[in-house]
């Protein structure tokens, strides 16, 4: 430490920080906020109208499916149909309630992620009944044997 010299206390040396010093805790402060920074601190009071969890977990299941299908054909050869109208419907709720509930449930990280490994769960599920029905319908047919031969197709050829 200075020594008191003209009224004041300290000297600048004894404030001089080397840069690796100052990198050093500029580090050790980026860390410790980063740290405090990741743990959920927002914690939503529960909104008028929350959808319960379990309806939730459904609501985004079907969610997920709706969005998977949007590329496919429907029975009426439509595609890129936006099917989450439909899924609203379903549970009767809005895009609103939708919404607030959802940004409810990211508050509450933990519970959120146990939600979303639920519905990876049941989509787990469901493309595991889906390869095994596949699975037994190749079977079946390579057990049939060839298909019968069109005889319309049959005919045309004798025609020509």
């Amino acid at each position: 430490m200075g020594t008191k010299k003209d009224g004041v206390c300290c000297s600048t040396d004894d404030f001089k920080m080397s840069r690796a010093q100052m990198k050093n805790q500029f580090l050790i402060l980026l860390l410790v906020t980063l740290i405090f920074s990741c743990d959920s601190k927002v914690n939503y009071e529960k909104p008028e109208g929350l959808i319960p969890r379990d309806t939730m977990i459904d609501l985004l299941y079907d969610m997920h499916l709706a969005v998977g299908t949007t590329n496919l054909r429907n029975k009426d050869n439509e595609k890129d149909r936006n099917y989450m109208s439909l899924v609203y419907e379903k549970y009767g709720i809005d895009s609103t309630r939708f919404a607030v509930s959802n940004i409810y449930y990211t508050s509450q990280a933990v519970e959120y992620e146990e939600m979303f490994e639920e519905v990876e769960r049941r989509l787990e599920r469901l493309h595991e009944e889906y390869e095994s029905e596949r699975d037994s319908a190749i079977s079946a047919s390579k057990k049939r044997g060839p298909l019968p031969v069109d005889s319309l197709r049959v005919a045309k050829e004798i025609e020509q």
